[in-house]
């Protein structure tokens, strides 16, 4: 999906998920290029997703793993 394809309600949703995905990561003390040393492959994409950046449920997946969490939990609340 393209990202000019997005609704209000979309563009909402994957900032709340970035925001989310961001608090994450610094309870844990990481910084984002600490994330590589953790097994993410570049900071700078999980920096996009943080932003709100379209992601797939692959990536998204990925993160879990990374976060050691299970989807569900990761988008609880989102």
């Amino acid at each position: 999906m393209a990202t000019s394809n997005l609704t209000s309600d979309d563009k909402k949703f994957l900032v709340k998920l970035g925001a989310k995905i961001r608090a994450i990561r610094t309870k844990k003390g990481w910084t984002l290029e600490e994330v590589e040393e953790h097994g993410w492959g570049n900071w700078t994409h999980l920096q996009k997703i943080e932003s709100g950046k379209n992601i797939t449920i692959v990536t998204l997946r990925k993160v879990a793993t990374l976060y050691r969490m299970s989807l569900s939990d990761l988008l609880d609340g989102v």
